[in-house]
């Protein structure tokens, strides 16, 4: 490396090292990058950089850490510190008449920062912005602790706190004393201007957002969700809480009857709304016919399947092997009476309940060919007339059910009294007979719990079409729940089919018809709903005429995703569960889209702050 020496201004000479055949030039310009001199930066020289107040104060003589033009970070955060600290700024000038220092303080704030957004105009306006949230907030929380202020008329709200923020606006001309409360109260005024109209403005961009988000919701998957999830909420009105708790906890009542939302809601609307959708497009008509069709084959196949055919038939091959083997011993047994048991036979014989059964008994016998001769003589014809006792209860009983007057009458507990009558004194006088009675009646019960319920069965299913009855099956669990012979378990079982009806039937005839031309016409509604158009236009005597243009429109428009949401709808309405999701989703997106009066405060400060400033321009820049 070669070596060079020049002398700088000051008369040093320097000497470098560099490469062979370097020019004087060269040199030189070297040497005057390596040599500062030192001098240090002054206040104003700080200021003038910009970014001073954003990166602090220079470090050392020779050196500093400011660029000589401000980034847009640093105009950003120039631009946050002066949105956060010219309301403290204002009131100091206030309380003092804007006192020698706050003055200074003030107009150096405010020429620096106008060389922040001189240089970085769109970062230093973010930056603005962004430092103006945390006052607004802390302000609006003040405001809304005042409870006179919450019952103004909301322009009147409004225009009271323009006028608060023009008073937290510092005066950067340097007035002082009269003239500074002159301004403040020139200012305050404009605030209060700009800040009067603002709930009508608020409500302009709420319709015009809703506007637009209600256009583009047909068209996508989101949108789509958020539209039926809103017309589900609208059918079920007041009780849409309610609707969504019992969809959220819709059960299988029985085995393959899946619920659909009318059934399962419990809300009348909503069964209005489902049936509204069967009439509504091809697709909806047999998606929910099919399901109705599911239910009635998993309602008839559970009913059959408590009482099936082969089992009642089982338990009566089982009572009737076993109590015949028992009664055939205890019939063979000799009747010997003492004379006692010959005097109630006596008795029992004249009662003409019972005379009239021996008879039946003698001519029951005969027709089979057995000759029982004095049926008060032996146990065989004793048996026989319990027996036609028996045919002659059940024939009462017959004609109450046909004639509709009553499970009992005078004549049918008569005869129950005469029968009791007489097998008790069978079964005194012979203990093999009534261990043989005891286990038929044991072995009989199941026998009759399954015949009962095939009886309600063959009442209440179509033979034709298999279907249940849902009046008829009611009628007849009512009667076999008095009867008292079923389990809890078979009960249990007929009562869940028996509710799984009801609110099938609930679905078909519950609440006010829709028209079907609400369920078709889902997208175009959820517009005009969202715009809240109906109520603007009947308030302004357009509503028939402007009703029928965009009616015309709409068939253009919206044709195609009205169709889509008509079948979607469908199978919402086949899902409880997913209904009470649209439901609950369409719910949380309409409590965001509203401003609370907390947020709506806030908003108003930085719209009046934002037009303020814009109106002080170069005079307060």
């Amino acid at each position: 490396m070669a070596q060079y020496t020049v002398q700088a201004p000051d008369g040093q000479t320097i000497t470098l090292e560099g490469p062979e055949g370097a020019s004087q030039a060269d040199v030189i310009a070297q040497a005057q990058k390596l040599y500062q001199p030192k001098t240090e930066a002054t206040v104003g020289q700080f200021g003038e950089t910009g970014g001073g107040a954003a990166v602090g104060r220079p470090q050392g003589i020779n050196r500093t850490n400011i660029l000589e033009q401000p980034r847009p970070l640093e105009s950003a955060m120039a631009g946050a510190t002066k949105s956060f600290v010219d309301p403290l700024l204002a009131g100091a000038q206030l309380a003092t008449g804007n006192a020698p220092k706050i003055n200074e303080l003030v107009q150096r704030l405010a020429k620096e920062s106008g060389q922040y957004q001189e240089e970085n105009p769109m970062a230093y306006g973010a930056g603005r912005i962004g430092g103006a949230v945390m006052p607004a907030m802390g302000a609006a929380k003040v405001i809304g602790a005042i409870p006179s202020f919450a019952k103004l008329n909301p322009y009147l709200q409004a225009s009271a706190i323009g006028g608060a923020v023009g008073l937290a606006t510092p005066e950067e001309t340097g007035k002082t004393g009269q003239p500074l409360y002159q301004e403040a109260a020139k200012q305050a005024t404009i605030g209060a201007a700009l800040g009067a109209p603002t709930p009508l403005l608020g409500k302009l961009a709420d319709v015009g957002i809703h506007a637009g988000k209600s256009l583009a919701e047909p068209f996508y998957q989101g949108g789509q969700n958020l539209i039926l999830g809103r017309a589900l909420r609208q059918f079920a009105g007041n009780d849409a809480e309610k609707a969504i708790a019992n969809l959220r906890n819709a059960k299988e009542l029985v085995p393959g009857s899946m619920p659909t939302v009318g059934e399962a809601a419990g809300v009348p609307s909503l069964a209005s709304a489902q049936r509204a959708a069967i009439g509504s497009s091809p697709i909806a008509t047999n998606a929910l016919a099919n399901r109705q069709l599911a239910q009635n084959e998993a309602r008839t196949a559970a009913l059959e399947n408590i009482a099936p055919e082969a089992r009642v038939v089982k338990y009566s091959n089982i009572r009737e092997e076993v109590a015949n083997d028992l009664y055939d011993k205890a019939l063979n047994v000799k009747l010997a009476l003492a004379p006692e048991d010959a005097k109630i036979v006596g008795e029992l014989v004249k009662t003409p309940a019972i005379s009239k059964a021996i008879n039946q008994a003698k001519e029951n016998a005969a027709n089979r060919g057995v000759d029982i001769a004095d049926p008060a003589g032996s146990m065989r014809g004793l048996h026989e007339t319990k027996m036609a006792l028996d045919d002659q209860i059940s024939a009462v009983k017959a004609k109450l059910e046909k004639s509709g007057t009553g499970a009992t009458s005078a004549e049918l507990r008569s005869l129950i009294s005469a029968k009791d009558r007489l097998l008790g004194f069978i079964e005194d006088v012979n203990p093999a007979y009534k261990e043989a009675s005891s286990t038929f009646a044991r072995l009989s019960k199941p026998v009759n719990q399954l015949e009962s319920i095939a009886k309600l069965a063959e009442k209440s299913v179509s033979p034709q079409t298999q279907n249940i009855y849902a009046a008829n099956f009611a009628r007849e669990l009512d009667k076999v729940k008095k009867e008292g012979i079923l389990s809890k378990q078979q009960l249990a079982r007929l009562e869940a089919i028996s509710e799984d009806l009801q609110r099938g039937t609930y679905a078909k005839t519950a609440g006010a018809g829709i028209g079907s031309n609400t369920m078709e016409k889902l997208a175009y509604n959820n517009m005009l709903q969202q715009v809240n158009l109906p109520n603007m236009l009947r308030r302004r005597g357009m509503a028939e005429t402007a009703g029928n243009i965009l009616a015309r429109v709409s068939d253009v428009g919206y044709g195609g995703a009205n169709k889509q949401l008509t079948n979607k709808m469908a199978e919402a309405l086949l899902d409880p569960k997913k209904s009470a999701a649209l439901m609950k989703l369409a719910g949380k997106a309409e409590t965001a889209s509203h401003l609370t009066p907390e947020q709506a405060n806030i908003a108003r400060i930085l719209a009046t702050q934002a037009a303020q400033n814009m109106i002080k321009g170069v005079g307060n820049e």
